[in-house]
């Protein structure tokens, strides 16, 4: 595998400043719940944390689309792809042992920002992923593959 790593990390602030506002973080602390301190902290069991690489982003320019990082509500932003990882496999970010949960597949918002966006990104928008122990994963940690289901 090619040598992975964190770009950027957000979290969705709860009440405290905005609800729903989304944020940049130089590191998160996690749990089997998700990441401590956001709004979907413990709302899923398999749809925990977002991880999108930098393919997807590579996707909408090449069909001359523009948006932001961080639009398609990731957690965690990786210059690789790691969108073929099935469900099952194994991954450790930092200092955290994450499960791959699924892919991402939900594209419904995504056709607000532009109608042909779901389908630039289909099968590309991300994998969900749940921690499988506590710890912090912080910008510029390295990412690796421990296990392939």
């Amino acid at each position: 595998m090619q040598h992975a790593q964190v770009l950027k990390l957000y979290m969705t602030m709860p009440d405290m400043m905005r609800s729903g506002h989304r944020m940049e973080c130089d590191d998160i602390d996690v749990d089997e719940g998700g990441i401590i301190g956001d709004l979907n902290h413990n709302t899923s069991t398999d749809k925990v944390i977002l991880l999108v690489s930098k393919k997807s982003y590579d996707l909408i320019q090449e069909a001359d689309l523009v948006v932001s990082e961080g639009v398609l509500l990731e957690n965690i932003y990786t210059d690789v792809d790691l969108n073929y990882l099935q469900k099952g496999s194994i991954i450790e970010i930092g200092e955290v042992m994450m499960e791959v949960t699924g892919p991402c597949e939900a594209y419904g918002y995504l056709s607000a920002l532009s109608p042909e966006l779901p389908d630039v990104l289909q099968g590309n928008r991300g994998i969900f992923v749940r921690p499988v122990e506590e710890g912090r994963i912080s910008l510029g940690d390295e990412i690796t593959i421990i296990k392939k289901a």
